[in-house]
């Protein structure tokens, strides 16, 4: 409040009673914004323990101190999201726009969701939205890329998953899906490159190693496939895809013993093509081959 002059006429005087008065207005709309973060922050703990109902009246808590506020609708979202409340989800995150267009994680959170719903392009449009909004932000370019792949868009995908390598190098998931992709475009060089890194971070990652494996055995690298798949059964000894894989890898490499006893394994645990592979090395020992 300005200093009044006690020498200044009544009108001045008066206007800084006045001044005052906003204040003190002031103060309690920020005690009333508090009241309402109090509430937010109980709809967060709601969230985080999977209470959904409760996190919905604590948002409406919220909304009715501060209902423009975009954040307590966008967690009610979230919570009648969970709940299978789908059409009020919705509604809320267009409220939630309403009143903060420019919020990222209502178009992150709203992707997630068309995405779940298997809306693939409508979340490619709230994902794109938000790089929009933050050209550097990891998480948008990593889900439009898997929204993307599931849409069999996969240079769409690859692209995206490498911008997001380039924003967060460390980001794991996105090494090891664009080796996914990379070998759906039968790119098999790139997706060793990519499963190679990705074990470098994630090192106890089996499907690394079974989808490197793969990869190695398609470029007829066949010593390199037969070690991912061997660490596939060390990771997982019910594995019978890994057995099968190298029996396969060992088969081609003419090491028929070694291929019998991988194929007889993955035979007895139902393996589907296992039978098969086992016949064709029996054909070839009867003709002497």
């Amino acid at each position: 409040m300005k200093k009044i002059d006690k020498n200044k006429s009544l009108v001045v005087q008066n206007q800084g009673l006045i001044n005052f008065t906003k204040l003190q207005i002031g103060l309690t709309d920020k005690l009333l914004k508090k009241e309402s973060t109090n509430w937010l922050d109980e709809a967060k703990q709601y969230l985080e323990a999977a209470s959904y109902p409760e996190a919905i009246d604590a948002c409406n808590k919220a909304i009715e101190i501060t209902p423009e506020f975009s954040t307590p609708y966008r967690y009610s979202a979230i919570a009648r999201m969970k709940l299978g409340d789908i059409a009020d989800a919705f509604e809320d995150f267009e409220l939630a726009i309403q009143y903060d267009s420019t919020d990222i994680e209502i178009y992150l959170e709203r992707g997630f969701m068309h995405y779940d719903l298997e809306d693939f392009p409508a979340a490619i449009t709230d994902f794109t939205k938000a790089i929009t909004l933050d050209p550097n932000h990891s998480q948008a370019y990593f889900s439009r890329g898997y929204a993307f792949y599931d849409l069999k868009k996969f240079s769409n995908a690859i692209e995206d998953f490498s911008k997001t390598i380039d924003i967060d190098p460390n980001h794991v998931e996105a090494w090891y899906n664009r080796g996914f992709a990379r070998i759906d475009v039968k790119n098999y060089r790139g997706a060793v490159a990519d499963f190679t890194a990705s074990i470098r971070l994630r090192p106890d990652d089996i499907n690394a190693y079974a989808n490197r494996g793969e990869a190695r055995y398609q470029l007829t690298h066949l010593r390199g496939a037969i070690a991912d798949f061997t660490m596939v059964i060390q990771m997982d000894p019910k594995a019978a895809n890994a057995y099968y894989n190298r029996g396969v890898a060992q088969f081609d490499l003419m090491n028929e013993a070694e291929a019998l006893q991988d194929l007889e394994i993955a035979l007895s645990m139902n393996h589907p093509g296992a039978q098969k592979a086992i016949e064709k090395i029996t054909t070839r020992r009867r003709r002497g081959r």
